[in-house]
């Protein structure tokens, strides 16, 4: 049996996401997912930049999961 873990990774996204109660609600959805080990917002950003850390999440599920709450998100490189 292989005893290692993927590693971790931080995703990076600008959201459309403009208030605390929307935010709140992304985030109990991705931390429900086991690929998301933190997640948090930058509201105070032009970009409403959300980050990830991830270990197994890919960029096209989590802009999946802020589409089934009608937000939008665009990884940043």
């Amino acid at each position: 049996m292989n005893n290692r873990t993927a590693p971790l990774e931080v995703l990076v996204f600008a959201t459309s996401i403009n208030s605390t109660r929307e935010a709140n609600a992304i985030l109990e959805a991705l931390l429900l997912h086991e690929g998301v080990k933190q997640a948090n917002f930058d509201l105070e950003d032009v970009d409403n930049i959300l980050r990830v850390v991830s270990c197994g999440i890919t960029e096209v599920e989590v802009e999946q999961i802020l589409e089934r709450q009608n937000n939008r998100c665009v990884a940043l490189v």
